[in-house]
């Protein structure tokens, strides 16, 4: 199976767009063209960084992460996360990938703050983000519309200086 169908296997389901921002589904050929075009980018000059998440032991594609708009000059990026199969949730696989973005955000890419925005609905991510590191930093209030109503955005960040005292250089991330 490819990564194209790894992706699509869940992505369309209602309970993973709930919280991605857009519950439109989206067709086999615009994945395919963005599954293309990811592929290809360069962190700093296409603004992007977008992985798959791979289980470790099985090598069970289990979602996509990145790193986006990205800004050489302020040295921040936005960080996003989709487990897709919904039984792999809440296995710490979100915590463990997140911080290997991190890592790879400040030892790799030099970046100073790593951001995101999350439903504040979204209860389990926001507990994964913490336990990451991520601190509350404010609130989109009525931000997105979604399942009928305006739902407020959580804003996180965390420094380079934050990570660094957690995870001193040398200091192995992901290991199984």
């Amino acid at each position: 199976m490819t990564d194209l169908d790894d992706i699509l296997k869940y992505w369309n389901t209602y309970e993973l767009r709930r919280f991605l921002g857009s519950t439109i589904p989206m067709s086999r050929q615009a994945e395919k063209e963005w599954l293309e075009r990811v592929t290809k980018y360069s962190p700093f000059k296409d603004g992007e960084m977008v992985l798959a998440i791979v289980d470790k032991m099985s090598n069970e594609f289990l979602g996509t992460c990145g790193v986006f708009d990205i800004s050489s000059a302020n040295r921040h990026a936005e960080f996003g996360i989709a487990i897709h199969n919904p039984d792999n949730l809440s296995k710490g696989y979100g915590t463990d990938t997140t911080l290997v973005m991190l890592w790879i955000a400040f030892n790799i890419l030099g970046l100073n703050t790593v951001y995101l925005r999350a439903f504040s609905k979204n209860k389990r991510a926001l507990k994964a983000y913490e336990k990451a590191g991520f601190k509350m930093v404010g609130t989109l209030r009525g931000h997105v519309f979604s399942e009928g109503e305006f739902q407020d955005h959580v804003m996180m960040d965390i420094t380079a200086g934050e990570f660094f005292e957690r995870y001193p250089a040398g200091t192995q991330i992901g290991q199984p």
